[in-house]
């Protein structure tokens, strides 16, 4: 691409993509002529199923279902046909329709009722999700937007695509994340999955992948479990000193809520509901209504040297310890308006309460905020590194660089947040609520301790520069290494990296999560405009062709781990120029809007580009080299 194509497709794609003035719209899913000759056989083949029943040929009738479905399953899948969709619809009727007269025929005398089961979801299988999947890919959490908490939201799938075809564990992404290399194997820093345990999820979707429990929005595994003891639920008149909404509630959700909810919550202890907290857990009751002694959640809170709970017992204050006592002194009563409802969504949190108290803030305060949270950081990572601070309209800039050295950086980053202002058709100053903290650390030892001690991460030793830029904007950062001017295969310089990472952070403001591929990769291909580093962005795109063997499967090319943090950049630069190159500023604005949305990247490519992302990978790949991805 041209330094003129890249400045106009930077001016176009940032007015589009930042006035809104377009919306996206759908295509219907299109297949291929072999697909729909593979469609046709399958519904041929579930004819005969009816021709096998009537002969009393239950088993064999049952297999072609199996198979059959498991065909439709992928179909579906690789054309990435949405579930709304009318062949989706007919075709999935037809299969149950078939299932309902073989189970009928099955239980009225002609086969053996239950036969053929096989491996219970229910009982076999969620059981393992909820103990080994359920912390990171919850209700509450949901990471990369995967939610295993009903077998209807693990039919939806994750930001990385489908997770089950059904018949074919080697193409379902939930068997092949058990298996993977360790970084991207699942669960992610864990242990593995014992042998047996993968062998049984396997042989699982092997069988079909099939629910047999009541309903499928049901917590998994909810229908293997003995149905719980009904409680007696007090409610409160009003005259009580403590109420269990306003100073029980917030501090037990804070606390309690990562280890009791759930499928499966610590103890069998759960607070997602109060009828929850007063049933108990494996022990039984850990309350007892007017009698703080004898109710063990007291003891483990308030009466136990050490405090057992709840772990990391410094947060709690004694103000906390003192109303729980006395709640149950007055009765355990319940002041709220359903003591089945979940809890989490009546009582906000203390970052919830927070982020109100800090919406009234004007931007003089929460500027204050912002500068008052950089020393604190800065010495958690480098303790012993005198930093120097300049701030500027848009930025604080804090680092153990030379204050002439901030300076120069400071203008780059000014220079690129004007331009991202007039680009954005913005005039608000700053551009980030509060500013935008940069950290600018003069060697790698200085970035590689802000990893590890802020982040909790080692960062790949190619990685130079991450931003992080919260939805509230309660944090809002850059954090450099500075690299020194000069230009290399291995390196941009600082000022590319100061301008990559300013429109990152820009891009990442607001709700909604932007993959790593696409944030970096738009960041440096709207930071290669005039740059004298084109060595380095050469550099990119073989990288990107070093890095292809990686993608056996299409959906792995956007699937967050795939690739390490500078594969990553390298393959978001040339995938994110394919896109432009191919589908215009327009669709790459409409795709960020998707991503925005939280729609997952299989399905976010085939709406905007109207084609399956197997076909998509394939052309991608042939920029870099013909043949190399399939």
């Amino acid at each position: 691409m041209s330094h003129r194509s890249v400045q106009i497709t930077r001016f176009l794609l940032a007015l589009i993509l930042f006035t809104g003035i377009l919306t996206a719209t759908s295509q219907a899913a299109k297949l291929t002529a072999e697909q729909r000759k593979e469609l046709a056989s399958i519904k041929r083949n579930l004819g005969k199923v009816a021709t096998l029943i009537r002969q009393k040929k239950y088993d064999e009738a049952k297999t072609l279902t199996d198979e059959e479905e498991a065909k439709f399953d992928k179909l579906a899948a690789d054309a990435m046909i949405p579930e709304t969709d009318a062949v989706i619809v007919s075709t999935k009727r037809l299969i149950e329709a078939r299932r309902k007269v073989l189970e009928k025929a099955m239980g009225g005398g002609g086969g053996t009722p239950g036969a053929n089961k096989g491996i219970s979801f229910e009982s076999q299988i969620a059981p393992i999700l909820n103990e080994k999947c359920s912390n990171c890919h919850g209700a509450q959490r949901a990471s990369a937007n995967l939610n295993l908490s009903t077998f209807a939201d693990m039919r939806k799938g994750g930001r990385s695509g489908l997770l089950l075809v059904p018949g074919n564990p080697r193409a379902s992404l939930m068997a092949l994340k058990l298996i993977a290399p360790d970084n991207q194997r699942m669960p992610k820093n864990a242990p593995a999955l014992e042998q047996n345990q993968i062998e049984l999820i396997a042989k699982w979707i092997q069988e079909g992948a099939r629910f047999d429990g009541e309903k499928e929005t049901d917590p998994i595994g909810a229908s293997a479990k003995a149905k719980k003891n009904p409680v007696k639920v007090v409610m409160a008149t009003g005259d009580e000193k403590v109420s269990f909404m306003k100073d029980v509630a917030p501090w037990m959700l804070d606390f309690c809520m990562r280890c009791h909810s759930g499928n499966n919550p610590a103890s069998g202890f759960s607070v997602v509901t109060f009828e929850d907290i007063l049933r108990g857990g494996d022990t039984g009751e850990v309350i007892v209504p007017g009698k703080p002694d004898d109710s063990r959640l007291w003891q483990l809170v308030g009466l136990q040297d050490p405090i057992k709970m709840p772990q990391g017992q410094a947060l709690l204050k004694r103000k906390n310890a003192n109303d729980l006592k006395t709640w149950i002194e007055e009765g355990a009563k319940f002041d709220g308006k359903n003591a089945k409802g979940n809890l989490r969504e009546m009582v906000p949190t203390e970052d919830e309460l927070r982020m109100a108290e800090l919406a009234n803030l004007s931007p003089e305060k929460f500027a204050d905020m912002r500068r008052d949270s950089l020393e604190p950081i800065w010495k958690r990572a480098l303790n012993n590194e005198k930093p120097e601070l300049l701030e500027t309209d848009d930025f604080i800039f804090y680092g153990n660089v030379s204050t002439d050295r901030l300076k120069q950086i400071s203008g780059w980053a000014e220079t690129q947040a004007d331009g991202l202002r007039k680009l954005f058709n913005e005039k608000q100053k700053p551009l980030w609520r509060g500013k935008l903290a940069v950290y600018v650390m003069k060697d790698r030892f200085g970035y590689s301790e802000f990893n590890q001690t802020i982040e909790d991460r080692r960062v790949d030793p190619a990685t130079t520069w991450h931003s992080k830029v919260t939805p509230t904007s309660l944090e809002a950062y850059l954090v450099l290494q500075d690299v020194g001017d000069e230009a290399t295969v291995d390196s941009p310089g600082l000022q590319t990296n100061v301008v990559a990472g300013v429109t990152n952070a820009a891009i990442q403001r607001g709700e909604g999560e932007v993959p790593m591929w696409l944030s970096r990769g738009l960041g440096m291909l709207l930071a290669a405009n005039g740059s004298s580093s084109q060595q380095y962005f050469e550099s990119l795109r073989q990288q990107a062709l070093n890095a292809a063997p990686k993608v056996t499967r299409p959906e792995q090319l956007v699937a967050e781990g795939t690739f390490s943090p500078s594969e990553t950049t390298a393959v978001g630069f040339t995938l994110v120029e394919f896109l432009i190159n191919n589908g215009g500023p327009q669709k790459m604005a409409l795709l960020l809007k998707e991503f925005k949305s939280g729609t997952a990247a299989p399905a976010a490519l085939q709406k905007v580009y109207g084609t399956n992302l197997r076909a998509l990978a394939t052309a991608y790949a042939r920029t870099l080299r013909p043949g190399k991805l399939n």
